[in-house]
């Protein structure tokens, strides 16, 4: 017999009326923006390839500062450190109005992601001090499946409102709603950190010690490196994809959207309770599966509609990485070490971010858009196997909170 989990605590169920109501407001700003930049780029303002892999490489580049940002963190409370960097990241898109070419839209851009990357290590601190690791996984959960509930209904209206409003009008109307969502979260009831829950980041020196240290750290590090790799080439290939070879619409990527949205409801739920009954890294290489099947239905796509199933597994993937490694890296780093891990895993995201779009240009302009993704797929599901020979994989649990 299934035994029923827990119910929240009061603390809890505080916190996650606040997560949630600012989650719903990011939803509607994700939704009327990011599934839609790189068609804008390539259809509206003609970017090339070379302009779309240096806005994947730069926004991976931006990854690389992420031990700065941790190290800004260390002693103080990580709650502001995610509330105005992510702010100011949402209202860049009220100057998208005057992005006129290719080359100042991809610069917003990066600017936005610079001060995303700033919120990731702060982001890990308040999840951990939020949700105690019984229920973390429940929790992000039920808080992505609120997002991901609105998001269905709202992509396929956002499909519909992109082929009749311009997106200078769109950008920033969406930007106040992302910017609300940011000053929402200041109104989440963050613990102060315990005595020992305060930890040290220190720089590159400090960093390198903490991967030669843990055996368990480092190879989950290369398995994540080469599923990173996998993911970052594919980045110049989606528009070129969409655009030039299977001519999808604006209707369309709309559809994606909400199957994307709808997919994401499923799998908040089920990643969230898979992490919360099992080890995390069982949880990571089926991850780590699911997205291998992405760059193998884009490699295979001879229809716009295809693509609703790699949305499907993409949406997956995102909701995936989003709770699963998270929980893996808090599990590993126990709290005193968590946004150090996590600025860690960021800073090799960012070298793989730098190079991967750049590698995937060069194999687009080689043997072109669909070679990317069989390289994709290879390198994701190596991935996918050194997790799954891991020998700390079935242990249950490793947080040392």
């Amino acid at each position: 017999m299934k035994m029923r989990s827990p119910p929240f605590s009061p603390e809890i169920e505080r916190a996650l009326r606040v997560d949630v109501s600012a989650v719903l407001l990011f939803t509607v700003f994700a939704s009327l923006t990011t599934p839609f930049i790189g068609l804008i780029l390539r259809r509206e303002l003609g970017a090339t390839p070379l302009q779309l892999s240096v806005m994947s490489a730069a926004g991976g580049a931006c990854l690389l500062l992420s031990l700065a940002w941790a190290r800004a963190l260390c002693g103080h409370a990580p709650l502001p450190y995610l509330v105005w960097p992510s702010f100011v990241a949402r209202g860049l898109f009220l100057l998208m109005p005057l992005a006129s070419s290719a080359w100042l839209f991809v610069s917003l851009i990066v600017a936005t992601n610079v001060f995303g990357a700033a919120a990731a290590p702060a982001q890990a601190a308040v999840v951990e001090r939020l949700y105690p690791r019984a229920a973390r996984g429940r929790a992000l959960g039920l808080v992505r499946m609120a997002g991901a509930a609105l998001g269905v209904g709202l992509a396929l209206a956002a499909g519909q409102l992109f082929e009749r409003v311009d997106y200078r009008v769109i950008f920033p109307a969406a930007a106040v709603l992302g910017m609300a969502a940011s000053l929402r979260q200041r109104y989440l009831p963050v613990p102060a950190a315990s005595e020992d829950g305060e930890g040290t980041v220190g720089g590159l020196r400090e960093a390198w010690a903490a991967v030669r240290d843990d055996d368990v750290f480092r190879r989950l590090l290369v398995a994540s490196f080469l599923f990173g790799t996998g993911c970052w080439i594919q980045t110049p290939a989606h528009p070129l994809l969409l655009v030039d070879v299977l001519h999808v619409s604006t209707a369309q990527v709309g559809v994606f959207a909400a199957a994307a949205a709808a997919a994401t409801l499923v799998g908040g739920a089920w990643w969230g309770g898979l992490v919360d009954r099992r080890s995390s890294l069982d949880a990571l290489w089926m991850m780590y599966l699911v997205g291998a099947a992405t760059p193998a239905i884009c490699a295979l796509a001879w229809s716009p509609w295809v693509l609703v199933a790699s949305s499907v597994t993409d949406a997956l993937l995102g909701i995936g990485l989003e709770l699963v490694w998270m929980m893996v890296v808090i599990d590993i780093a126990g709290p005193a070490r968590a946004a150090q891990y996590v600025a860690i895993g960021a800073t090799l995201a960012g070298v793989r971010g730098v190079l991967g779009p750049l590698a995937g240009g060069l194999l687009i302009h080689a043997l072109g858009v669909r070679a990317v993704y069989l390289a994709a797929l290879a390198l994701m599901t190596a991935a996918a196997w050194l997790v799954v020979r891991e020998p700390a994989r079935r242990a249950v649990v490793y947080s040392r909170s």
